[in-house]
């Protein structure tokens, strides 16, 4: 399997739990503001948008790596095939 593609899923998961922690964070009241919730909302809503979007991207690059692989294999399997001598019973 390429590894580029579990190299580019614990990026991004890296990066979800980062940015998870920092609006958590932005969230707590700091004693100055009172909690803003509308705010909070939209900036978890965008969060959790942006985590389906990066998760259905990491499916669709898996997806489309095991076409390929699934490709290559038959592909290998019918030529090894045609290049095994008929062996005709007689």
């Amino acid at each position: 399997m390429d590894t580029k593609i579990w190299e580019e899923y614990q990026k991004q998961f890296s990066e979800w739990q980062k940015k998870f922690i920092d609006t958590w964070l932005e969230s707590l009241p700091n004693g100055k503001n009172a909690l803003n919730f509308g705010e909070n909302f939209e900036k978890t809503l965008k969060f959790q948008e942006e985590i389906v979007r990066s998760y259905l991207e990491v499916q669709e690059k898996t997806t489309q790596m095991l076409i390929e692989t699934q490709k290559q294999f038959w592909s290998d399997y019918f030529e090894t095939m045609r290049k095994t001598p008929a062996t005709t019973s007689g």
